[in-house]
């Protein structure tokens, strides 16, 4: 089971989303790691769209190979600056996974269609509580639950949860099902006592890569 997640954010470059998508779907089809590729399609206004690539890896040890190829093997060191080149902006983290994605029992497999990913930014201090809190709401859920992690190095404060859903019908009959639960609005109250931010981005999932 992946204990690590590496997500690289593209911002693209006017009028080359598409081929951005593309490079970057052959560049993770080029690693040794499976992941993902996606593209946001809710995001808020003060934020720019991205594409992501999410490569998972079992360890620390795992990643620095994947690493460790694309610095010494200059096919795969010109692929990356390829796909690289096609945008404005590029943002690397690398996430310890806390909580894996667990599959309901009406999961047939298969990658889903949309990815929601929501960053919490606790108060300086507060990020164990902001992750507890947000584990044990996370362990009463019913059905699918969300994947939980935090940076290995960057913000000490963020606490990400990434939920996966077939189908946008998905999404809003969960995020009804959520409004209606007493404890995950009373968790709501308590998270913004101990946040100073809360953002969130619904992306589409155009690739995935066992």
């Amino acid at each position: 089971m992946p204990n690590f997640i590496m997500n690289i954010r593209r911002t693209s470059k006017p009028g080359q989303e598409g081929p951005l998508i593309l490079s970057a779907v052959e560049t993770l089809n080029g690693a040794d790691a499976p992941g993902n590729v996606s593209f946001d399609t809710s995001f808020p206004v003060t934020a720019d769209q991205t594409v992501t690539s999410a490569l998972l890896f079992d360890s620390l040890s795992d990643f620095e190979k994947v690493q460790d190829e694309v610095i010494n093997n200059p096919e795969r060191a010109a692929q990356f600056a390829s796909t690289n080149a096609l945008s404005a902006k590029v943002t690397t983290t690398l996430y310890r996974i806390i909580e894996p994605i667990e599959l309901g029992q009406d999961d047939q497999g298969g990658m889903p269609k949309y990815m929601s990913r929501t960053v919490l930014m606790a108060k300086r201090g507060q990020a164990s509580n902001v992750l507890d809190l947000v584990r044990e709401v996370r362990s009463n859920l019913p059905a699918r639950k969300p994947m939980i992690n935090m940076a290995v190095s960057g913000n000490p404060d963020v606490v990400r949860i990434v939920s996966l859903f077939r189908s946008l019908e998905e999404l809003e009959t969960g995020q009804a099902r959520m409004r209606e639960n007493a404890e995950y609005m009373t968790a709501l109250g308590q998270l913004a006592g101990l946040t100073t931010m809360v953002r969130q981005t619904l992306a589409r999932v155009v690739h995935s890569k066992q």
